[in-house]
């Protein structure tokens, strides 16, 4: 039996990719990078609650389970120094597809499998999606003719999957452009309840990229780690002199995620009232406690 791998990032397009694979009776590993940036799933930490599709329910409708692998300490090197530059704030666009296909590709050899797959449309992205930037990833990430996007299949020269008779090159698309239309006609046509766009990578957040660009200028860089990461996704963020970094929490949900992350870490909350909880990183002194209080109290 033919067997793809698919790489799914949780939106539409990835599940339409997965399912138009599946009806020519291939089987299919789904796949999920987590490189820690994502948004995926973020909208629990906001105080108004989003609508968000379970990855349970995104399983369900699938049919199939998905594997979430966590790479983010693998992908940080590739944060840090990319190859191929970044976009418009801190995404190395470019660098992390190529970084994604060729751990996709480790497992496709260590898994017997056929080919690759993703949800990309040509030119939907400014950045990573033209015609000949496509070509250049997969080549780089030496996936060449092993890589099948069956939403714009049909734009695209064909790969081995098609010539081999593996999958067949008609009952793919050519949808191409940021336009949106046929993907919901085909989310129509196959009931999919599916998870809103969210704002994308965090790398390309103006306020995102300035956390991390300060976290790298006051840290060494192999001291980085996924916690540090994650970090950067909750609360408000102010650095005090002494290289000392205060973290204090949005609303409850954000006190509640911040919890976690109080190993090896000072804590500063109000006794008596309710108001934020604060992470403090370094050794702050009695006047910066001190300083420290009356900023938690300015945000209760």
């Amino acid at each position: 039996m033919i067997k793809a791998v698919g790489l799914f990032s949780g939106g539409l397009d990835s599940m339409l990719a997965v399912k138009l694979v599946q009806e020519q009776g291939i089987a299919v590993d789904v796949l999920h990078y987590d490189i820690g940036f994502g948004s995926l799933g973020m909208s629990r930490r906001v105080k108004k609650k989003q609508a968000e599709v379970s990855w349970e329910r995104l399983e369900q409708q699938l049919g199939i389970p998905i594997q979430r692998i966590d790479v983010t300490r693998e992908f940080l090197p590739i944060v840090l120094h990319p190859k191929h530059g970044y976009g418009s704030t801190m995404n190395p666009c470019i660098d992390c597809k190529i970084f994604i296909l060729q751990q996709a590709k480790e497992y496709m050899h260590a898994h017997q499998a056929h080919f690759i797959f993703t949800g990309e449309v040509v030119g939907q992205r400014p950045m990573s999606q033209h015609r000949h930037t496509l070509l250049q990833i997969e080549r780089e990430a030496g996936v060449s003719g092993y890589l099948l996007r069956p939403l714009s299949a049909k734009l695209l020269d064909p790969t081995i999957p098609e010539q081999e008779g593996w999958i067949d090159r008609e009952q793919l698309l050519d949808i191409s452009g940021r336009g949106r239309s046929d993907q919901l006609e085909l989310a129509r046509k196959y009931d999919l309840q599916y998870q809103q766009p969210a704002g994308g990578c965090l790398l390309t957040d103006p306020h995102f990229a300035v956390r991390l660009q300060d976290l790298i200028q006051s840290k060494p860089e192999d001291k980085i780690t996924p916690e540090d990461i994650a970090l950067l996704k909750l609360g408000r963020h102010f650095r005090l002199p002494d290289n000392l970094r205060v973290i204090v929490g949005r609303h409850e949900p954000d006190n509640l995620l911040l919890e976690q992350y109080t190993a090896g870490r000072w804590t500063v909350q109000l006794r008596d009232y309710q108001g934020p909880l604060a992470l403090i990183e370094g050794d702050p002194t009695d006047d910066q406690f001190r300083q420290l209080a009356q900023l938690i109290v300015s945000y209760t």
